[in-house]
């Protein structure tokens, strides 16, 4: 009886380790997949405030792109918008792409509280299918991908990202 014990034991134990280090492999070729879409501006599409779809053909061309995913309720992001509304004029040659799967009327609210409503090269997109986590491999908010203006991804950055840091980033 106790032999059968210890072999159930040992059964269940290799059981958990081999499940345990599945994940793990599983977790990491995932994260590999993800570094790899991203290494480039990946296709996507999302829906703008005003029910227009805005996606990868919308984007200007030989412009720096900034995603910043991000919530309305998160003091790290409304930290990060009021310090990229005060140096806005530094970013001239970026195109901005908020986005939020917050409802559009709280999207909208967020974007005239930092007065970052109605300016050309900000763009605050609904992501209403929920898919921006995944595709994009965001765990965090706020959560920003930096591109350069040929869309090679410059830096992808879980937190609270400055104004000036992203300068740095986008001018090194």
């Amino acid at each position: 009886m106790k032999k059968q014990l210890t072999y159930i034991i040992a059964l269940l134990v290799l059981g958990l380790l081999g499940y345990l280090g599945f994940s793990v492999v599983t977790k990491l070729q995932e994260k590999k997949e993800i570094a790899t879409r991203l290494g480039t501006l990946p296709e996507f599409s999302f829906q703008q405030l005003d029910d227009t779809s805005f996606s990868n053909a919308n984007l200007k061309i030989n412009t720096k792109t900034i995603f910043v995913y991000f919530n309305s309720t998160c003091d790290f992001c409304q930290h990060e918008a009021q310090s990229i509304s005060e140096n806005l004029d530094k970013f001239t040659d970026v195109q901005f792409l908020f986005v939020s799967v917050e409802e559009k009327s709280i999207i909208k609210q967020f974007a005239k509280k930092y007065n970052l409503n109605n300016k050309p090269n900000i763009t605050f997109l609904h992501d209403n299918t929920d898919t921006f986590s995944n595709s994009f491999g965001a765990n965090s908010i706020p959560y920003l991908l930096i591109y350069d203006a040929n869309g090679n991804l410059l830096k992808k950055h879980k937190g609270q990202l400055n104004a000036n840091g992203i300068l740095k980033i986008l001018n090194p």
